[in-house]
């Protein structure tokens, strides 16, 4: 271990999924020191071996509250101080509340610096807040993005976000989980039971959940059944909706090894976003990855970048956001061709097994650090 090369790995919101990916790659060939931000003080670390090492900022905090950027400036006060004393050859840093220390820092101790957007910063601001602090935050992200040596984005497609920046590399990284080898990448359902769409994730507005369970809800004397868990804002809403349904199943928060076994019972996914909300129009949705994976169709928005990318690999089909009756029409052709829905689920598969498995991901990743050395 005392001869590998050490990353400082930066991050605000340590309880998400991409992170941990890049724990999981990074650390197969670094030394990896995260310095995150334990706002709740409840971190779990996502992966533990002996090349990670956490050093915890323990300010307590929420997200987007009114003392959320003193907070963040706090928090930054202490990665300062933290990384002045650190040593390392890369610093890697994931969004906008890290980006501007990890910049400073990599100028000061002269050593690569890795900007990786989940999200820009200022479309996920809350709509309340003056709008100057969305301008503000997206020159301040164009800079962060341009100085950097590599540009980490989730999608290419994305890049139209970031108007104004000029990246000197671009990596596209996109949320593709890794499978488990337990046969879970099988077309198909063995179960024999009806037709089922599913959507687990964030339960969330912009993603037209409670008029999916209603649309599906109607769908009962069709053959339709319905699958829908995660955790939000919504989930109150949504199990109560769903304890109406006798065809909708609420399973709520499911560790993501059961996710992926859930998922694959679904027929088709459904993946719904606002196209009227920036934050939800970009999205690069996991979910997406996961439906090809598992050679399913899904159903998306038009107009947003899952729609683009569904367009180009021929695996669903684009909705109306918001209209009932092209969510039903859309679920309804799917199950009277079985067919056409294995072929979708197909291209799909097809298409994921070409350009973006988990170990392409982590080849892209870990070429691109190399180059830098």
């Amino acid at each position: 271990m005392g001869k590998m090369k050490r990353v400082a790995l930066i991050r605000s919101n340590p309880k998400d999924f991409a992170y941990g990916r890049i724990l999981i790659i990074l650390s197969k060939q670094y030394a990896i020191d995260c310095f995150l931000w334990d706002r709740q003080g409840d971190h779990s670390p996502f992966i533990q071996n002996e090349n990670i090492n956490y050093h915890k900022c323990k300010l307590k905090g929420g997200f987007y509250d009114f003392y959320t950027l003193v907070k963040v400036f706090m928090f930054d006060l202490w990665l300062f101080w933290k990384l002045i004393f650190a040593r390392f050859q890369y610093i890697h840093a994931i969004d906008l509340d890290t980006g501007v220390i990890g910049l400073l820092m990599s100028k000061i101790k002269r050593k690569p610096f890795i900007y990786h957007c989940l999200d820009p910063y200022y479309a996920n601001l809350p709509s309340s807040w003056p709008p100057f602090i969305g301008k503000w935050a997206k020159w301040l992200e164009n800079i962060v993005i341009s100085k950097a040596d590599i540009f980490v984005i989730t999608d290419k497609l994305r890049i139209v976000q970031h108007v104004g920046a000029n990246p000197k590399r671009i990596l596209e990284f996109a949320n593709v989980p890794p499978f488990p080898e337990t046969g879970l990448q099988q077309n198909g359902r063995e179960d024999g039971g009806g037709f089922v769409v599913g959507y687990i994730g964030s339960l969330i507005e912009g993603r037209n959940l409670v008029e999916i369970v209603e649309t599906v809800g109607e769908l009962q004397d069709s053959g339709i059944e319905m699958v829908i868990g995660g955790f939000g804002p919504l989930e109150e809403e949504i199990a109560r909706r769903a304890k109406k349904r006798k065809n909708i199943s609420f399973v709520g928060w499911i560790p993501y090894t059961d996710v992926l076994k859930t998922e694959n019972s679904f027929d088709v996914f459904l993946h719904t976003t606002d196209p009227g909300s920036e934050s939800q129009k970009w999205v690069s949705p996991a979910k997406l990855f996961e439906s090809m994976a598992l050679g399913k169709p899904i159903v998306v928005s038009k107009d947003t970048l899952a729609a683009q990318r569904v367009a180009l690999i021929g695996n669903g089909i684009a909705v109306e956001y918001g209209s009932k009756s092209a969510l039903r029409d859309a679920i309804l052709e799917l199950k009277s061709d079985p067919g056409k829905t294995m072929q979708l689920g197909r291209r799909g598969k097809e298409e994921f097994e070409r350009a973006w498995t988990h170990e392409i991901m982590e080849r892209r990743l870990l070429d691109a650090y190399r180059e830098l050395s």
